[in-house]
């Protein structure tokens, strides 16, 4: 049985000689001939190294037996499942004695160390995988190159492709878990309603019914009755993330090659809105209405995020297919949404406006890279693209399309949906906690 991360076992490869045993015995064996038949002893010092060399490698084959003569390379790596900007290791490991070369093609968003993904050592070849986005890196197929000491005898052949899983960086974000509708029976958000909870509401006299252990003391001495603590329960809730993946939008050209697509920044602030809501006790749930992410049933716990950070990690990128966008039918009132998209097709925004219709608390997160529309890289002239030019007019029209979308923001905004820029851990901080304030804030009372 093969052990976790490693590729299945290859077929035994018998190591054959090489081009050089087979000239050296033929080369030296004919001098020594040649010098014994003419009678030139200077023959005899070019054939006898050859010769000898011929003969360690074959003394040496012998010796070592079928440990040396039969390679069965294998390769492993130490970790099947990474978080983007850290690395993996895949280990080429041969017979010892043998020397071991191993080489890697190169893959998208990847780094391989040594740099052009070719090692070599003694019975082990170690290679180093960095990844620098989510997704799937497929490592392999992996080039084998085995020999012994003397280069005398090796075999060649490839070890299948394995698969290294690419997980969103593990952002906390920098903000309040307070949310604006606790629809929950017991969890971390403070309720307005009385009950049990940890949270003072007020120091009352005693009823029948009350339980014992919240008896005031210092207050019942005080004045002689007996006095109790009521607090306000505490709650869970249902937290929705509802991706926008109908549309990758990649970043403008001077925006450099490490910088976000908007499918890049939807995945990275799911999973960022998923851990914060989860380390506090609620239930998170994924809805896609593109078809890049598979939903992602309501749960909560350390279980839960993994099974989100799995279906995240296997997204794969758009293909450019026309397909009919998924519709959330219903959604509990109260459930705090949160939706990620770059606010692009009028069906995406169709479905905000259903999702307030339902009674959802629902933020934005714009996913639109900053990049696209940047005005600032025109100068008051079109920019010039060097092997482009049927794209020289594509930052005027992005930029014009920036412009129509702030239309669409504004209108949000005006209709009390909050839409916030994806810039980190701390995009959502003003919102939440703008929405905490207002949860707290007097309102009136209507007659």
């Amino acid at each position: 049985m093969t052990a976790p991360g490693a590729a299945p076992e290859a077929p035994t490869v018998r190591t054959r000689p090489t081009a050089a045993l087979v000239r050296a015995a033929i080369v030296g064996a004919l001098a020594l001939v040649l010098a014994v038949l003419t009678g030139r002893p200077p023959l005899v010092l070019f054939g006898l190294p050859l010769v000898v060399w011929a003969i360690a490698a074959l003394a040496l084959r012998i010796a070592r037996g079928e440990e040396l003569g039969t390679a069965q390379p294998t390769a492993q790596l130490n970790r099947r499942r990474i978080e983007e900007d850290s690395a993996a290791t895949l280990t080429v490991s041969g017979v010892s004695g043998q020397l071991v070369s191993a080489t890697l093609p190169m893959q998208p968003h990847s780094e391989l160390a040594p740099r052009y993904g070719s090692a070599t050592g003694d019975g082990q070849a170690r290679l180093r995988i960095g990844a620098k986005r989510w997704g799937r890196i497929r490592v392999g197929p992996v080039h084998v190159l085995v020999s012994d000491a003397l280069g005398a005898y090796r075999a060649q052949l490839t070890l299948p492709a394995t698969s290294l899983q690419v997980v969103p960086n593990p952002v906390v974000l920098d903000a309040p878990v307070d949310v604006p509708t606790p629809i929950g029976v017991s969890g971390a958000h403070l309720s307005r309603r009385r009950g049990d909870g940890t949270a003072l509401s007020e120091v009352r006299a005693f009823r029948p019914g009350d339980r014992l252990h919240r008896i005031n003391w210092r207050v019942t001495n005080r004045t002689g009755e007996l006095h109790t603590n009521a607090t306000f329960t505490e709650q869970d809730t249902d937290v929705l993330i509802v991706t926008d993946t109908t549309t990758d939008v990649s970043p403008g050209p001077w925006a450099g090659d490490d910088a976000p697509t908007s499918l890049d920044m939807t995945v990275r602030a799911t999973s960022a809105v998923a851990r914060h809501y989860l380390a506090a006790g609620d239930r998170v749930s994924v809805f896609d209405i593109g078809h890049l992410i598979g939903p992602v049933p309501p749960g909560s716990g350390p279980r839960q995020l993994r099974v989100l950070t799995d279906a995240l990690s296997r997204a794969g990128r758009d293909d450019g297919d026309s397909r009919a966008l998924r519709r959330l039918r219903s959604v509990r009132p109260g459930t705090l949404t949160v939706v990620c998209s770059p606010l692009l097709r009028a069906e995406a925004i169709g479905q905000i406006g259903e999702l307030v219709a339902h009674g959802a608390d629902v933020i934005v997160v714009d996913t639109l890279p900053p990049s696209v529309g940047d005005v600032s890289v025109l100068n008051g002239r079109p920019l010039r693209l060097e092997g482009r030019t049927s794209e020289r007019f594509w930052p005027e029209a992005w930029a014009l399309r920036r412009l129509q979308r702030e239309t669409t923001v504004r209108e949000l905004r005006e209709a009390g949906v909050p839409v916030t820029t994806w810039e980190g851990p701390s995009s959502l901080a003003p919102v939440l906690l703008s929405l905490s304030a207002a949860r707290t804030a007097p309102r009136r009372r209507r007659s």
